[in-house]
């Protein structure tokens, strides 16, 4: 058996594992493609003014996405943001809009 050299973490007396040597800010924690994302599927309710109107909101996640409706029940679980816009666009005008405000990091 091949010994492993240690990472430098401790345990804190709540248990959790903290890193001894160095410390990280949130965002480089966070691998960009995996952070949740917050998407919107807006529809177009007045095709002459481009009116918008909520449809479902959604998050998106590595390689898939769930759609809500506004109540919160489930309405689809996709492959991506943009697939679900295709896919409720054979039904509806849908946009797909990224919402800045929920998807910072702080």
């Amino acid at each position: 058996m091949r010994a492993v050299p240690s990472t430098r973490t401790g345990t804190s007396t709540t248990g959790c594992t903290e890193r001894a040597a160095e410390s990280a800010a949130p965002e480089e924690l966070l691998d960009t493609e995996q952070r949740p994302q917050v998407f919107a599927l807006l529809e177009r309710t007045e095709p002459d003014t481009g009116e918008l109107e909520l449809f479902a909101w959604g998050v998106e996640v590595g390689g898939s996405a769930n759609v809500f409706r506004s109540d919160g029940h489930v309405l689809a679980h996709c492959g991506s943001a943009a697939d679900a816009q295709h896919m409720f666009a054979l039904i509806r005008d849908v946009v797909l809009a990224w919402p800045k405000e929920t998807n910072r990091i702080e």
